[in-house]
């Protein structure tokens, strides 16, 4: 029963993955497409008619990267800390001047959690690193002609899981085996951004709805806990239309 499971979980992998990689790639050709069909009356339009479109990065793709401040969330989890990361990778918009859009991203992402221990003058913490290729998918909703809100949802394949310890009892790192942890994860987010011309500047909260634990071993240690994290980041685009 546990390796249909398996094979299950991997499949459906594969097929989020595929599904968000061909999402960006369609995305990335509709770009290119806007910029070379750009007509001559956009080329005549005033200055502050071309600033509003290039501010509103209404097609474009680019990389982007930034921080990550993420945990694991559960009712009975205690002195549970920030795990400190980061996260990279590329994304593709069309957001239409005064309308909704959509923004596809492909994202290496450092997620997990630190759990900090005292007993008398001993402290150690335990340090939970998992990292995901995720795919997020979102809405964009325009605020004026920079500023927009970001809403939609994620899934993401689990690639390192790790457990590493640190303090007076401990000071070692060793690998969990991802198949005591779902290899899929996924979930919603939503966050806002600014655009300046070919630059976007945003945070994003991503809040998992699929628990971690596989097995009877990481369900004793964690629990039902789930990904949750905080974003800040920068992108930057590398084609856009005019």
């Amino acid at each position: 029963m546990s390796a249909l499971n398996t094979t299950a979980e991997s499949t459906i992998t594969h097929v989020a993955l595929v599904l968000g990689l061909t999402s960006l790639a369609m995305l990335c050709a509709i770009t290119l497409s806007a910029q070379e069909t750009t007509t001559t009356t956009s080329k005549t339009t005033t200055t502050s008619d071309v600033g509003a479109g290039a501010n509103g990065m209404t097609a474009a793709f680019g990389v982007k990267g930034g921080v990550n401040w993420s945990t694991l969330y559960v009712n009975e989890a205690k002195d549970v800390n920030l795990r400190l990361g980061g996260h990279f990778g590329f994304f593709a918009r069309v957001a239409p001047t005064g309308g909704l859009g959509i923004q596809v991203e492909a994202l290496y992402d450092q997620k997990g959690a630190t759990f900090t221990r005292s007993y008398a003058t001993i402290d150690q913490r335990t340090i939970y690193k998992f990292d995901y290729i995720s795919v997020p998918i979102l809405i964009t909703v325009p605020l004026g002609t920079v500023f927009e809100l970001h809403a939609g949802g994620y899934g993401a394949a689990l690639i390192v899981s790790e457990r590493k310890y640190e303090g007076d009892v401990a000071n070692f790192t060793n690998d969990l085996g991802d198949a005591k942890f779902r290899s899929f994860d996924y979930g919603l987010c939503g966050g806002a951004a600014i655009n300046f011309d070919r630059v976007q500047i945003g945070a994003r909260y991503n809040h998992g709805l699929n628990k971690l634990a596989n097995s009877q071993d990481t369900q004793y240690l964690l629990g039902n806990s789930k990904n949750a994290s905080f974003q800040a980041y920068v992108g930057v685009a590398i084609g856009k239309s005019k």
